[in-house]
């Protein structure tokens, strides 16, 4: 027997749906409100850590406009979107280093949940392309992805990779 399947199409909610999702909107409302969140931390969650390529870039040469140059670097360099780091110098300490990058700039002692973390755009990596800013991405993708790696220069110092020593 053939298999039918039937469409249904729903143009108007129940009004007891209707009033159970008002209650719902607002109960959202109120623990947003008693747990201080930010609308950005309270967003649903969706695609934040999907590639920052939409589809594989043409040919690029040096000649070629800007943009075909980011969105080159954004497919061979596939990160995070919803985050990035920035070089950090402390003249004072000495320290150097990478942080996420936070609106406002890092501050010590602000909690995570608190703090509004930039997103990867394709301005910030024009930026960094041209060298007006130091950017580091995060390669870990959804599903524990990552679509390139990269190892320091510094060779290693392993007893297996130095060249063998005559006893004389």
């Amino acid at each position: 027997m053939p298999r039918v399947s039937y469409v249904v199409g729903v143009t108007e909610i129940p009004a007891a749906v209707a009033a159970e999702l008002a209650r719902l909107r607002e109960e959202n409302a109120r623990l947003l409100k008693m747990l201080e969140l930010s609308p950005r931390q309270a967003a649903p969650p969706g695609p934040a850590q999907a590639g920052i390529f939409d589809a594989p870039p043409g040919p690029v040469h040096k000649d070629s406009p800007n943009d075909a140059k980011v969105a080159f670097f954004r497919a061979l360099f596939a990160a995070r979107t919803d985050i990035y780091a920035t070089r950090i110098e402390n003249s004072r300490t000495g320290w150097k280093g990478w942080l996420p990058a936070v609106r406002g700039g890092w501050q010590r002692g602000i909690p995570h949940e608190r703090r509004d973390y930039l997103p990867l755009t394709v301005d910030v990596l024009a930026a960094h392309l041209k060298g007006d800013a130091h950017v580091g991405v995060y390669p870990l993708l959804d599903g524990d992805k990552c679509w390139w790696l990269a190892r320091s220069g510094t060779p290693s110092r392993s007893p297996a990779t130095q060249p063998a020593r005559s006893r004389s």
